[in-house]
């Protein structure tokens, strides 16, 4: 129980950390995408009147018209809404200079008759006049805890313009960070007295028992925006609404008939590119700004909110899932199950997450997956432990094995067994199977020690038969090498020529353990020559013939690393040097392995050559692009390495080239440092 309590408490930390920083950088895309997900057609009552592309073309070709327009247009389009019977009207234009008086005077006309019409207002920072706007403020309004005061001017409407106005409010808002439109302030405090913004303010006029007490907006007055399927707010050319009012005047049929119009919530703005009104949201990255209001108006109307739950709550239900989880993976027996498991917990929790949205509440995604991740991550380490264990029990059984050169080295000389070594040039050979975990898992235990009993008789009949001392077995590791106790001047080639054969063995061996129902192996191999010290290492008591050193290391990373490529088996530069009047080699990288800062050329070894100094065959390719790639030349690179599509390694330094691309490296050397083992 302490132990469970004690790894919960240590994951939960983890998650609170991982989990904030990445919520922090990723949360805002899950939302929108869980926005697009869920998101529903636009009520039919708020519709959209577009001052597009289509009526700039069209004034300007059959009349003679330029922007910005004269007022007398917006005028006939307010008069017929308001003979069409309009609800409410938001006209998101800004008119603070004068222009022709009559024009001024036709809109304010215009405006005064309607008595429904609502004009935006921008409430600054800096100094200025604030004059004539005290009537838009409200009345024993809400004052959120944190409401954002801005008691600098306001640009408003021209004087008449904003005095025959029903109403205003606020329509100066920022984006989020990276740009896109999510949330509308409802308030802002402006010298000792609350403003509505402009959706608002319409919204109380269309529907005055609206009860402000149940709307969730946050403690600075800002409301998350339910957004609706983009495209599906019903919408009008503002063309269409001038033209029926020209019509109607004439005694001639409307082009817009006015029962479309009874009713409705209106809203008047901009969506041609030139009038630079272009606003990004979850549904549409070029929607425009007067959407936003209608979609702040649709929500007030209508209860379309999204609550957001208090993040107190949101990390007490992280860290209930974190002990429920830990609590069940801990209780499961096998990897498979667990995997399953957690798997089910992460579609779950992304379901459960993705209906509680549509249901109107926000609950955030990645600190919950941080935390299925790290308690399937610590759950699956624990199993690795255990299977390391497992390994080293097999191990044992191993230990006693002795090569018959080390015997014959040892019988010619009995002082060797003294504690001691020297420097040597020796070729390390380093071995894993890919896949032993999911085995160990799926069989029963005298099963796993049957195959790979298996596995590493046949493995290791082929090292000693090319000469090389199997130093050891971890598990399904094996370490060999070439050079000691006995001098050898093919040891690179030889440890070459094991390696190839071990590949082609496994192979049949795979048929043989396909036959029997067995899953097939891989096996990955890294081998590198250098000066090692070699000898009797460890204490009277118990000590082995073993080589240690920079040169063992490499080998091992250069095994690991044979995943990053798709490769089988790679080498260093001095072993390639030294083998390659032998073996077909394949120059493949230059890499800085985890734990070195020296770089390293490594070489993928292909096959044994048929013939001394005759070329490796089909590799020029391959080489060509590698070194317009060293040369720092990612585009041309790109283009011969997408011509190799068969080829693993190529399909590695085709991805590498197009991230390259996209973030150039300011010093290239050519070299890829690897981070991980």
């Amino acid at each position: 129980m302490k132990r469970f309590l004690l790894s919960t408490a240590l994951l939960a930390a983890a998650v609170f950390v991982l989990g904030g920083f990445l919520s922090r950088q990723y949360e805002t895309r899950v939302y929108d995408l869980k926005t697009r997900l869920t998101s529903r057609p636009a009520p039919p009552d708020v519709v959209l009147a577009k001052i597009d592309q289509g009526s700039l073309d069209f004034y300007s070709r059959e009349f003679g018209i330029g922007w910005p327009w004269p007022r007398s247009l917006y005028a006939r389009a307010v008069d017929y809404l308001a003979f069409a019977g309009a609800r409410a009207v938001i006209l998101d234009m800004v008119f603070s200079e004068a222009s022709y008086p009559d024009e001024d005077e036709w809109l304010a006309r215009s405006l005064r008759a309607s008595g429904r019409v609502f004009l935006p207002l921008f409430f600054l920072k800096g100094e200025g006049d604030d004059s004539g706007v005290e009537r838009f403020a409200l009345e024993a309004p809400p004052v959120p805890p944190r409401l954002e005061r801005r008691d600098g001017r306001v640009q408003q409407q021209l004087g008449p313009l904003r005095d025959a106005a029903r109403g205003g409010g606020n329509a100066q808002d920022d984006p989020e960070r990276d740009g896109v439109y999510r949330r509308l302030r409802l308030f802002v405090g402006h010298r000792g007295r609350v403003f509505p913004s402009l959706a608002l303010a319409a919204a109380l006029h269309a529907d005055p028992g609206l009860d402000l007490k149940r709307v969730p907006f946050a403690a600075d007055g800002g409301l998350n925006l339910r957004f609706y399927r983009g495209g599906s707010f019903r919408d009008y050319a503002i063309s269409e609404l001038i033209q029926s009012q020209v019509r109607r005047q004439a005694g001639e049929e409307p082009v817009l008939p006015p029962a479309e119009l009874r009713g409705k919530i209106v809203v008047i703005g901009a969506t041609a590119t030139a009038l630079l009104d272009n606003r990004a949201t979850p549904v549409n990255p070029v929607s425009s700004g007067f959407e936003l209001h209608a979609t702040a108006v649709a929500n007030l109307l209508h209860g379309d909110f999204v609550r957001v739950l208090d993040p107190r709550l949101q990390w007490l239900l992280v860290l209930l899932l974190i002990a429920l989880l830990n609590l069940f993976l801990s209780r499961l027996r096998t990897l498979p199950r667990q995997l399953l498991a957690a798997l089910a917990a992460v579609l779950a929790a992304l379901a459960g997450n993705v209906l509680l949205f549509r249901a109107g509440i926000d609950l955030d995604f990645i600190p919950l997956l941080a935390a299925l991740a790290s308690v399937t991550g610590y759950d699956a380490f624990q199993r690795y432990q255990q299977v390391r264990r497992e390994k080293k029990f097999i191990e044992k059984a191993f230990k006693g094995y002795m090569s018959d050169s080390l015997l014959a080295e040892i019988m010619k000389n009995p002082r060797g067994l003294h504690l001691g070594g020297e420097k040597k040039r020796v070729t390390v050979f380093f071995s894993d199977l890919a896949g032993f975990t999911t085995l160990s898992e799926k069989l029963p235990a005298e099963e796993v020690v049957r195959v790979l009993n298996t596995y590493l008789e046949r493995m290791t009949s082929i090292i000693i038969a090319e000469g090389g001392f199997v130093n050891k077995f971890e598990g399904d590791a094996i370490m060999a090498f070439w050079g000691a106790p006995l001098a050898d001047g093919r040891q690179a080639a030889r440890a070459m020529r094991a390696a190839l054969r071990c590949q082609e063995d496994l192979l049949a061996l795979n048929d043989e353990f396909a036959a029997a129902g067995l899953p097939r192996l891989g096996m990955r191999v890294g081998i590198n020559s250098g000066e090692v010290i070699v000898g009797n290492i460890g204490s009277r008591q118990r000590f082995e013939y073993t080589v240690i050193g920079d040169a063992v290391n490499l080998a091992s990373r250069l095994e690991g690393i044979n995943k990053q490529y798709g490769t089988r088996i790679i080498c260093g530069a001095l072993a390639g040097e030294m083998a390659a009047a032998e073996i077909a080699l394949r120059r493949l990288d230059r890499v800085r392995v985890k734990g070195k800062q020296v770089p390293e050329e490594i070489f993928e070894v292909a096959a044994v050559r048929e013939g001394a100094g005759m070329p490796p065959r089909g590799l020029e390719e391959f080489d060509r692009g590698l070194r317009l790639y060293f040369s720092g030349d990612f585009s041309s690179a790109a283009g011969v390495f997408a011509a190799l599509p068969d080829d693993p390694a190529a399909r590695v330094f085709a991805r590498r080239c197009a991230f390259l691309l996209a973030d150039p490296p300011k010093d290239w050397d050519g070299v890829w440092t690897f981070t991980e083992k």
